[in-house]
């Protein structure tokens, strides 16, 4: 089959240049090795989030052409339209929310559309509502998962608990009629890894950031909306207190436009500790490169305040800590958080609780044995349970024979939301406009934060020359 599919970049290839990669890009590229794996001509159609330059259309794996564009591509000049009269598909797919969302407005009415919702779209606005104070932020999400909703022959979420919350959402749709009774709308693909392992090539922290016998807790990725950096703080001080020896290092950062608040609200937590020179905030890297990081640490951290969002949704990440043999602390709230704890591969403690998270890191800290097994035992649970293959069957049998929805063209008995069109489309042209518009404010606010940490270290350390950082401000941000 032919298989038109659509994600997000950047994806985790040397193709897109080596830079930070999310986890809907991770997301669209397991979704096109399955398929191409399968047997599947696959053209991956990359909706970039940030501005640089593109690359044209190329051949990066046996029958997997990358197309990387701009959202105004598909939004103002008719991509998607021409692309399906070019490779002539026998299905769409898209992977996660916003390629949804494109494809349910802008591919072919006639189509099969297997369209991925990679964690709820409404349980992700209410958790942005909360922490900006201003339920108006809401809309968008509900537009986008209603919108995919009435289209989609087949959806599927990141866990069971997703799956459900969709089908319940179907039902809002009308889509639970007459017609699709017998038929399965919607399916979960849990979050998934490849089996490739990379070596430890490079020392990154160990005698350079940190010292050599440092207990270093590792945080990697974004900090959303839901990340409970209070109760991070509280926990990570109250084991600083007591164990000189750990270390807190983090590669990630904020998440601009969508939370500008977070993380710089660490970052002020972070100025007021007494042991800040044992936080290393070390901002967001190249994917190259990061599998040494996990090497070099010894527990990784993961912690949410209680939300739907995080009950409906996964945490990617420890997939990867755990590949490389790094177990993490964990809130449960997700499915897959859940699945670890219960197999005794990560450590559970209570949400909003920074005395336990503390003495749990204590406990860690003084117990290398109890790590390291887990970590053995996490490696071959994870790579077992969650390769990409297995975690895309219900895709790869769907794309063996794409059908539309058996009430596909027929009138919906109710729609508890309806949703214009035309509307849709005009609202989806406006945001791809922004879209461009929020990199470079993203880029002019991260170039401000550099410049003052290089005037703070001025003040504290070492000083360059004046003319040295009248050149770095000159130069303005990349």
């Amino acid at each position: 089959m032919k298989i038109l599919l659509v994600g997000q970049s950047p994806l985790p290839i040397k193709e897109e240049g080596g830079n930070r990669v999310n986890a809907p890009g991770v997301r669209a590229w397991h979704f096109a090795k399955a398929l191409t794996e399968a047997g599947h001509e696959v053209r991956l159609v990359a909706v970039q989030t940030e501005i640089r330059p593109l690359i044209e259309p190329r051949l990066i794996a046996p029958r997997l052409i990358l197309h990387p564009i701009l959202g105004a591509e598909i939004t103002q000049d008719n991509l998607l339209a021409r692309l399906e009269a070019e490779f002539k598909p026998d299905a769409l797919v898209a992977a996660s929310v916003w390629p949804s969302y494109l494809v349910a407005l802008f591919g072919s009415a006639d189509l099969p559309f297997w369209a991925d919702l990679f964690g709820s779209p409404l349980a992700e606005g209410q958790a942005k509502a909360a922490l900006y104070a201003n339920d108006s932020l809401i809309e968008p999400f509900a537009r986008f998962e209603t919108t995919v909703l009435a289209r989609a022959d087949v959806v599927s979420g990141v866990s069971s608990y997703q799956e459900y919350a969709l089908v319940g959402g179907l039902a809002g749709q009308g889509r639970l009629n007459r017609h699709t009774y017998g038929y399965r709308l919607a399916y979960t693909i849990p979050a998934a890894l490849d089996e490739r392992v990379l070596a430890h090539d490079q020392t990154v922290l160990r005698a350079k950031i940190v010292p050599e016998n440092a207990f270093v807790v590792l945080w990697s990725g974004g900090y959303n909306t839901w990340t409970d950096v209070d109760t991070l703080f509280a926990g990570l001080e109250s084991a600083m207190l007591q164990n000189p020896r750990l270390h807190f290092v983090s590669t990630g950062g904020a998440l601009p436009p969508h939370d500008s608040l977070t993380y710089p609200h660490f970052q002020s937590l972070v100025e007021t500790s007494a042991y800040r020179d044992r936080y290393h905030l070390l901002g967001w890297l190249p994917y190259e490169g990061l599998q040494n990081y996990y090497y070099e640490s010894d527990l990784g951290i993961i912690l949410d305040k209680w939300s739907y969002e995080g009950v409906l949704g996964s945490r990617t990440r420890l997939l990867d800590w755990l590949k490389y043999g790094l177990p993490a602390a964990v809130t449960l709230s997700a499915e897959l958080t859940r699945k670890l704890g219960q197999a005794g591969l990560a450590f559970p403690f209570p949400h909003g609780d920074g005395p336990m998270l503390g003495k749990l890191l204590l406990e860690l800290a003084n117990n290398p044995a109890k790590l390291k097994e887990a970590g053995q035992r996490g490696k071959d649970y994870v790579l077992r349970n969650f390769n990409y293959m297995t975690a895309c069957a219900p895709l790869r049998a769907w794309a063996e024979n794409p059908r539309r929805a058996p009430d596909a063209g027929q009138p919906r008995p109710f729609t508890l939301a309806n949703s214009n069109q035309e509307l849709e489309k005009q609202l989806a042209i406006y945001k791809s406009q922004l879209e461009a518009k929020n990199s470079q404010i993203a880029a002019l606010e991260t170039w401000a934060h550099e410049m003052e940490a290089t005037i703070k270290q001025q003040e504290n350390g070492p000083r360059t020359s004046f003319n040295n950082l009248l050149v770095k401000i000159k130069r303005g941000p990349k």
